[in-house]
């Protein structure tokens, strides 16, 4: 009998009790208002909060791999299920885990490896591998809040806390290849660019358009590369009037960090330049749009990008 895919437990009105910051013990209680489904890299979930520092209501982004869908099928794993994880425990019993995952991390932009080590995986070390990818962007995603700081309830989401799911079955305080880590963050309302046309008028998608822009080489300039720059991953919270001359700003917020590379320290600047040339992060943007909106949004390369263009895109 084929083994049946276990039901996403992220359902609604569902009660999920998290650590605060990794804090043993302060746990607290989630509730869950709705999923933002499908899942990408990680999980996304609407929640209410009525704890002593934070009310109201709030995303919390979970880096859970078994339900991670987009995160599962970028590497070849199959649907998550119980005997999987059965497989994938007696493995985190029997195995030096912390040598293994110093082996991810020392091959994991050697992509001739991975695809010869993917090949003879099996689901136990393919699911270890997606523990470490959850892990990997975790810590990513928070590096980046912590360093956008000033920018934080403003063009991004205010970050909130970071928390911990224990896993059932996990021991201790933590245990970093059982449990799942987590970010909650400001509840952002409003619509993606993906559906500006939808809900915008189109006298505003220029403006909209050119925010978006500026917000990813904003970004950028801060030493981040975004390997994953998505239309959806730009939220807008209202946009301007029909009035095609109004000057106030769009207010359009970007999320999801868990895919950027911060630049390190003693890192070369022309290799990063041309990282950034091949990344093309505001192109992934611009031309995207400009193609759905059909002459309502012309993109302009920024000098910046032009820059880059000539310098290492020429030939």
């Amino acid at each position: 009998m084929e083994p049946t895919m276990s039901r996403c437990p992220y359902l609604p009105e569902k009660t999920l009790p998290v650590q605060i910051d990794g804090q043993p013990s302060e746990s607290l209680d989630v509730t869950i208002i709705k999923a933002f489904e499908p899942f990408t890299l990680s999980c996304a979930l609407l929640v209410r909060l009525n704890w002593p520092t934070l009310r109201g209501e709030y995303v919390l982004k979970l880096f859970d791999r078994r339900y991670a869908t987009q995160l599962r099928r970028d590497n070849q794993a199959s649907a998550w299920t119980a005997d999987i994880e059965v497989a994938y425990h007696a493995l985190v019993e029997s195995t030096d885990m912390a040598s293994l995952f110093a082996l991810y991390a020392q091959k994991e932009t050697d992509y001739e490896w991975t695809a010869k080590a993917e090949a003879g995986w099996d689901s136990a070390h393919r699911e270890a591998y997606l523990q470490f990818c959850c892990r990997k962007h975790f810590s990513t995603e928070t590096l980046v809040y912590d360093q956008l700081r000033d920018l934080q309830g403003e063009c991004i989401p205010h970050l909130a806390a970071r928390i911990l799911l224990k896993s059932p079955s996990s021991s201790g305080p933590t245990h970093e290849y059982l449990d799942c880590p987590g970010i909650l963050l400001e509840y952002v309302q409003g619509f993606s660019i993906t559906d500006l046309d939808k809900f915008a008028p189109k006298a505003a998608w220029q403006q909209i358009c050119d925010e978006a822009i500026r917000i990813i080489n904003l970004i950028g300039g801060r030493g981040i590369r975004n390997e994953d720059v998505k239309t959806r991953s730009f939220i807008v919270r209202h946009y301007p009037s029909t009035n095609h001359q109004q000057t106030t700003r769009p207010n359009v917020v970007m999320i999801d960090f868990g895919s950027c590379v911060l630049r390190t320290k003693d890192q070369d600047d022309r290799d990063w330049r041309e990282w950034k040339a091949m990344q093309d992060e505001e192109g992934a943007i611009g031309v995207v749009m400009e193609r759905k909106l059909n002459g309502g949004f012309t993109y302009v390369r920024t000098a910046e990008s032009d820059r880059l263009m000539d310098e290492f895109m020429s030939e």
